[in-house]
């Protein structure tokens, strides 16, 4: 058994999302947002947005919204695409964990196929 801790890793996001990377603030904005935190986790299995709006009493138009925030700051991914014949799409998480650490500077950590990853502005 081995005494070396893994370092986290900086999050890839931070070459396709620019300087910022994964956007930390947004991503605890979304947290701290009571139902965009519902959403997230309510998504651990592929879940449609009709389910999602239903079993969480939204307004289907809340729960689009808050599934496309979600899934434009990396959290949660969407697994196909809405077919032509009626087949919505599924969202799933992204990551298995999310850990913030308040510090200066803010940093996000997140377990994401077994790796962690970073992110912070």
């Amino acid at each position: 058994m081995s005494d070396t801790v893994e370092e986290p890793t900086r999050c890839p996001r931070a070459e396709r999302d620019g300087e910022l990377g994964c956007e930390p603030r947004r991503i605890m904005d979304l947290l701290n947002d009571d139902d965009a935190r519902s959403v997230y986790l309510s998504v651990e299995e592929p879940t449609t947005v009709r389910e999602i709006a239903d079993t969480l009493e939204l307004p289907q138009s809340t729960a689009y919204r808050k599934v496309e925030n979600l899934r434009e700051a990396g959290l949660i991914r969407q697994l196909n695409q809405r077919s032509q014949g009626g087949l919505p799409a599924h969202y799933v998480q992204a990551i298995e964990h999310v850990s913030v650490t308040y510090d200066d500077p803010l940093r996000i950590e997140c377990a994401q196929h077994g790796k962690t990853l970073y992110c912070e502005p």
